[in-house]
């Protein structure tokens, strides 16, 4: 059995690789600044590039990996390896990514998945999700994105499309997001509209701390400062994360009655808000999720931070 494989997470901003071991460590890491790279072909000619650095620096070959494993910010086509698009990454449309890279990369193994999918795995085969066989993660921050482990296995659906959680109704008639729905989750708790809100309080005259640690600059507003607010006891920031929580509650109480998980884990940069959230969230699916599947499930923050999607992109060529 090969040891190790090389997991790349492609972001709208930066480009992150890492070699990985079949026990999740990460040896080595790189990273590429994707949004200097104008076309598909130049940031995919950098990544076949850095993954030739990383092997030569750890004095390895092509013959050395199991495999690339390779999480983009969009929906896949698992099987095929198809890209169908990536919101903030232009020029990315129907993009067969793993027949492209197995040729560029001397037919070595490579698979393509949604990179929440493979932050849940990670979490699931190496962080906090270790030893639960059902779980389900969400991840906080621009957008809230979801992944679903059943029996052990990383649970995609019938069109690759499953773990959307951040796009289930909150309200039945509610804002419009930007998947072309009403009301969606991520509508009232992605980073920006959290800002928007806290925002729109300060200019109505709540008094707050978040005005002092801007120095007056509301444009500077970002959740990490609302948590920086909330920690020294400013009452808007702790009302806005209890409102946070409290509406990722009521969804996940919806979750939780249909999966019956054993943990929900939830990572992203929203989730150092801390206890004042995951409290709120705590709180209110003990209040609105069915006493037989709330008594069985935990709540709980990822610990794989970054490398949670570099480990489950390896982690897809490594036995459990």
């Amino acid at each position: 059995m090969k040891k190790y494989a090389i997991g790349v997470d492609l972001g709208g901003t930066y480009t992150k690789l890492a070699l990985v071991d079949k026990n999740g460590r990460v040896h080595c890491r790189a990273k590429l600044p994707t949004t200097a790279y104008k076309t598909k072909e130049a940031l995919l000619t950098a990544i076949v590039a850095e993954i030739g650095a990383i092997l030569k620096e750890n004095r390895l070959s092509f013959r050395d990996l199991a495999g690339v494993g390779i999480g983009v910010p969009g929906l896949v086509a698992f099987e095929e390896g198809l890209v169908y698009s990536l919101t903030n990454v232009p020029g990315w449309k129907n993009v067969r990514l793993k027949k492209i890279l197995e040729t560029r990369l001397r037919k070595i193994p490579v698979l393509v998945d949604n990179d929440v999918n493979l932050m849940t795995l990670g979490e699931s085969r190496f962080g906090a999700g270790r030893g639960a066989k059902n779980l389900v993660c969400i991840t906080l921050g621009t957008g809230v994105g979801g992944g679903i482990i059943i029996d052990g296995n990383l649970y995609r659906g019938t069109s690759s499309a499953a773990g959307e959680v951040g796009h289930m109704p909150l309200k039945e008639e509610g804002l419009r997001c930007n998947c072309g729905s009403f009301g969606c989750l991520e509508r009232y708790v992605g980073n920006r509209y959290i800002v928007d809100e806290i925002k729109d309080k300060i200019r109505s005259g709540r008094p707050t701390k978040i005005r002092e640690l801007v120095r007056g600059n509301l444009s500077l507003v970002t959740p990490e400062i609302i948590s920086k607010a909330a920690k020294k006891k400013d009452a808007l920031a702790i009302e806005c994360w209890r409102r946070v929580g409290k509406r990722i509650g009521v969804t996940l109480s919806g979750v939780i009655n249909l999966l019956n998980p054993e943990k929900i884990i939830i990572g992203g940069g929203m989730a150092d808000a801390g206890e004042v959230l995951f409290k709120a969230i705590r709180d209110t699916v003990n209040e609105r999720a069915l006493p037989v599947s709330k008594g069985a499930v935990k709540i709980v923050k990822a610990k794989l931070g970054n490398d949670a999607g570099l480990a489950g992109a390896a982690a897809l060529f490594m036995p459990k």
